[in-house]
């Protein structure tokens, strides 16, 4: 083969094959009952239909002659009487084999409830702690503005989280609006912040309040060439 040759292209790989669907094991047993109820018509109507037959024959022996037709007549509604009992006894045992499917399919469909409640409570708690935790941002950054003191930062920012905890009004914030959630908060602690600057997402974090990490009653606000607690 000459350098000037072209090396064939590899042969494109066919893509795996996708997974195949979930099995629904609810939808699985329900198809199962469906089976065994099309079945338990099918032998109701064997059975109706071999006890047409029996009268048939009880009606033909009484009417009988001879001996010998009344003999067959016997022997013909001892089989259709058999044929009978056994039709009912496999219909009695698919019907036990409904009950247990409808009850496995029952309780399939309520842990499947169950599960789905379970998902929906957790998705109310994390979005109400999410909603925490911003309301919590924004009402500590007002808190830190209007405070004239550590002591009043304190209180304020312990009765916070006294009414996030324990008020009734505050179990779910995260389905309530951001800045109504906040204002409410905000009179209710007795704050007046400046909304003027607040956006759809708060208020903005300034470098006063990101950095430096200092409270506006901090003696080292002050320019001092000095040391300042000495």
């Amino acid at each position: 083969m000459s350098k000037s040759a072209r090396i064939a292209a590899p042969a494109l790989q066919p893509d795996p094959p996708a997974d195949p669907p979930a099995v629904d094991e609810a939808e699985l047993l329900a198809a199962s009952a469906a089976r065994i109820e099309h079945r338990l018509r099918l032998l109701d109507e064997l059975a109706e239909m071999a006890m047409k037959m029996a009268r048939r024959v009880t009606e033909e022996a009484a009417t009988a002659t001879d001996a010998a037709a009344s003999t067959y007549a016997a022997d013909d509604l001892a089989k259709l009487s058999r044929a009978v009992r056994l039709t009912l006894d496999l219909a009695g045992r698919l019907e036990e084999a409904l009950r247990a499917l409808r009850a496995g399919e029952a309780a399939v469909r309520e842990t499947r409830r169950e599960k789905r409640a379970a998902n929906d409570n957790r998705a109310t708690i994390e979005r109400s702690e999410a909603g925490q935790v911003r309301v919590r941002e924004q009402v500590a950054m007002a808190i830190a503005r209007e405070s004239e003191s550590e002591t009043e930062s304190s209180d304020l920012l312990d009765a916070l989280e006294e009414r996030l905890a324990d008020d009734i009004a505050y179990v779910f914030v995260g389905d309530t609006p951001l800045r109504e959630t906040v204002e409410r908060l905000c009179k209710d602690l007795g704050l007046s912040p400046d909304w003027s600057g607040w956006t759809e997402d708060g208020w903005p974090v300034t470098p006063s309040d990101s950095f430096p990490p200092r409270e506006p009653w901090s003696p080292f606000n002050r320019v001092s060439r000095k040391p300042v607690l000495t």
